[in-house]
């Protein structure tokens, strides 16, 4: 879980550092939000 995190907080950097502000870096935030939300739900449910 942690290192998936991990990856989804360097991608969430490489997209605020590349992309322009805009309707398609709002996309790619909700994008990497639900899979960090989905790696947190597939944690909780595993205990």
């Amino acid at each position: 879980m942690w290192i998936a995190l991990a990856i989804l907080g360097v991608l969430a950097m490489a997209v605020w550092q590349t992309m322009e502000p805009g309707k398609f870096q709002s996309l790619t935030w909700v994008l990497l939000g639900f899979f960090a939300f989905r790696v947190i739900l597939g944690r909780l449910r595993s205990r």
